[in-house]
């Protein structure tokens, strides 16, 4: 049986960003995802500043990814005929990079790979995980068995293995579900925002994720997806959708099915595991801040992990302390996302649009952000093309 520091199931954006952190300080690293990679993921798409910030503050050389990408300075929410402009403008603290998900990550999974005590167990799925001392032992599918002093699941929303194991699971919003495309074309106009378009029963995300490629996400309560599925009511809002975006394209690949998605929450640690991602929270799609949400957690995991096995922190202190952090940084960012979700799904929202765009959520939002920003951040030197992509 071999002995590892850390296993973490999952090796998205969240997992993998641990496992290149934890593996560059030596610590010994098993990261398994029953996935293959690259591969698509319905997803917004959405990378802000604030975790450009922290890949860099990391080491990671996410340049590859970030040159396919496309600014973002804000959210435009269109409703009917109207429009309404959220924190928008490059001075904006509600801006980054829309980039395709498969791009970041196999950016972030070949960083870890690349570490010699990082090592990857890809299209693998735990038989079996046992709690054993003060660590755990897991079982593969193909007979593989591992121990782990620690144990991390990083293995999204809907991780099986928190089940397993007997994880609570609070859901605070009704589950939406929907469709994801990816649109290839032209855009006519750089608007350098997210566009929102509002309608009865669901809405449309759209991420410019590349000069050449716009991300279209509808999202609906379960009743809503049967008019989904037919072409041409699809069609038609496919149309209206590069519209708002100011693109013309069609779709490059089959549509990915969303859902079910609902905000939930699961605690930090649960009997000595840790979780991480969506594992341990999701929040509401619309902000699009998931992507953003799973860096900063990998980072705050890695200190503590690493104050534990370097520093000789107590497991358990560490564990508090990740929690601690963990909930100190996601309090602005949980906040963020129910605010615009129960903003945008209100009956009142024509009146409310209006009034919340022209005075107080944008210099609300920024100064959240910013005030969350400065306290768990340290201070960090972008390289040029960071700049150049972000309009700083």
């Amino acid at each position: 049986m071999k002995k590892y520091d850390v296993v973490i199931i999952g090796a998205s954006i969240s997992g993998g960003t641990l496992a290149y952190c934890l593996g560059r300080q030596g610590l010994s690293v098993a990261l398994i995802d029953k996935a293959s990679f690259p591969r698509r993921k319905a997803c917004g798409e959405g990378l802000s500043n604030v975790a450009l910030d922290a890949l860099v503050r990391m080491d990671f050389d996410v340049t590859p990814a970030m040159e396919t990408g496309l600014p973002y300075y804000g959210y435009r929410m269109k409703l009917g005929r109207r429009s309404y402009a959220f924190a928008s403008g490059k001075k904006t603290l509600l801006k980054g990079v829309g980039v395709q998900r498969s791009h970041l990550d196999s950016v972030i999974l070949e960083s870890a790979s690349g570490c010699p005590t990082v090592s990857t167990f890809l299209e693998a799925s735990a038989s079996c995980i046992a709690r054993q001392g003060t660590g755990y032992s897991l079982t593969l599918h193909d007979g593989t068995q591992m121990f782990a002093r620690q144990l991390v699941l990083a293995d999204g929303a809907n991780s099986k293995n928190a089940a397993l194991l007997g994880v609570p699971v609070r859901r605070r919003s009704k589950p939406l579900w929907g469709i994801s495309f990816i649109m290839e074309g032209r855009y006519r106009k750089v608007t350098g925002e997210v566009a929102v378009i509002l309608k009865d029963g669901f809405e449309i995300n759209c991420t410019p994720v590349s000069k050449d490629r716009l991300n279209v996400t509808f999202l609906t309560g379960k009743s809503g997806v049967k008019p989904l599925q037919d072409p041409v009511v699809r069609d038609a809002l496919l149309a209206e959708a590069m519209d708002a975006s100011h693109f013309s394209g069609s779709a490059m690949e089959k549509p990915l099915q969303v859902g079910p998605v609902s905000a939930a929450r699961r605690p930090y640690v649960h009997q000595s595991v840790m979780l991480l991602g969506d594992a341990a929270e999701i929040l509401d799609p619309v902000a699009g801040m998931g992507m953003t949400h799973g860096v900063l957690m990998a980072e705050i995991a890695a200190d503590c992990i690493l104050s534990h096995f370097q520093q000789g922190v107590s497991q358990k202190a560490a564990h508090d302390q990740y929690a601690r952090k963990s909930e100190q940084m996601s309090r602005t960012y949980r906040g963020f996302t129910r605010l615009t979700g129960s903003l945008l799904r209100s009956p009142a929202r024509r009146i409310l649009l209006p009034l919340l765009s022209a005075t107080m959520l944008p210099g609300m939002i920024r100064k959240a952000l910013d005030e969350d920003m400065r306290k768990s951040a340290r201070p960090v030197s972008l390289p040029r093309h960071f700049l150049s992509l972000v309009g700083n």
